[in-house]
């Protein structure tokens, strides 16, 4: 009988807060605390197990409520990291950055837990995209057991898959793309898959009537799909390196200056909610730029300090910590250890289910 009781007094204590205040308070919550809180009651257990929760901690993460800065980088399976495909890059509060590996699950994306070499695409609020073959797999790892596979056209060496978000439809999307592109066509191909709709779509966008011959380095941030390219003005006869950005609410291409016309950019990466981009001046000098301003042709540049930056001869830039510090891969092993010239995509731990997108 007392047990009876003081379950039914701390359901009715729970449960004195109104809804709108314990939203608030949960909303400041990290993952992990959040499952638990869903084991205290069926009430929170249904707050939290909403749509409309899940959205709003997915956007209080901008307030730094509940997230550590994280990325993930990805390796090659060798006899020494056969055992998973990325690894997870962990920033502490006082600025240390820690590595550790990210074990890929085997078994839920090939029914046993032999290791095949499997690609990591990006994350996108939460979720994995990891691709083989004609295959991609999302999976929150906060939440092991909740994945989605999603059937894909084969997908080469040289094609590269991204996930990113449409603000605008509210819909996750999946954009396939060839890094390659000849310099007689006249258009750029995307496979473009819409997770509301659970269906691909072909679609092609004329190019720029300087036209490119090689393509890049590919990153989503800002809601789009940023790459290095080489321009052929057919006219003057010379190339000049820009940045091509897909945008996927509007579906359409975009072309960004680069901030000098003799840097020799050599990688784009995620900084903050914006991009930037490394590369080598006239005089063999490695400089860092922020994207200010987006605005096409005529987009503004912020160069910031690269004192710690190496040549990406003898590293590979990663990404940027919270403060603003580089953060470089250098040798072979641990946290400056890498053979693999990817940057770093964000990551951070949401209650996000791939069941939910559709």
């Amino acid at each position: 009988m007392d047990g009876k009781r003081r379950n039914i007094e701390q359901e009715a204590t729970v449960e004195f807060l109104p809804e709108e205040i314990l939203t608030e308070i949960l909303l400041r919550l990290p993952v992990k605390s959040l499952l638990i809180s869903k084991t205290v009651c069926k009430y929170w257990h249904s707050i939290i197990n909403c749509t409309g929760f899940v959205k709003k901690h997915l956007l209080a993460r901008a307030a730094g409520y509940n997230q550590h800065k994280k990325f993930l980088g990805p390796v090659f399976p060798d006899k020494k990291n056969a055992s998973y495909s990325c690894l997870l890059y962990r920033e502490d509060y006082d600025g240390t950055v820690h590595a550790e590996a990210f074990n890929f699950p085997y078994k839920l994306f090939f029914s046993h837990e032999k290791v095949i070499p499997v690609s990591l695409s990006n994350s996108c609020d939460g979720l994995i995209c990891f691709v083989r073959d004609q295959r991609i797999l999302l999976w929150n790892p906060s939440i092991p057991t909740d994945y989605k596979i999603i059937q894909s056209p084969l997908i080469s060496n040289v094609d590269i898959v991204r996930m990113g978000y449409d603000a605008t439809s509210d819909d996750y999307k999946i954009i396939k793309v060839s890094s390659e592109c000849h310099i007689d066509e006249d258009y750029i191909s995307f496979e473009i898959f819409s997770l509301k709709s659970s269906s691909w779509k072909s679609k092609r966008i004329a190019k720029k009537n300087s036209v490119y011959y090689y393509t890049s380095r590919f990153i989503y941030a800002k809601n789009g799909l940023h790459w290095i390219a080489t321009l052929f003005n057919e006219e003057e006869d010379e190339y000049t390196d820009c940045i091509i950005y897909f945008d996927l609410a509007e579906e359409s291409l975009d072309y960004l200056n680069l901030p000098s016309n003799s840097l020799d950019c050599s990688a784009v990466m995620n900084f903050k909610e914006s991009i930037a981009i490394t590369g080598e001046n006239s005089e063999s000098q490695q400089e860092l730029w922020v994207l200010k301003d987006h605005c096409g042709l005529k987009s503004v540049w912020n160069q910031i300090s690269c004192s710690d930056f190496i040549s990406p001869v003898l590293s590979v830039f990663f990404s940027f910590t919270s403060n603003g510090e580089t953060l470089v891969q250098r040798g072979n092993d641990s946290l400056k250890d890498s053979y693999y010239s990817l940057p770093a995509s964000p990551y951070f731990e949401s209650l996000l289910s791939p069941r939910m997108l559709q």
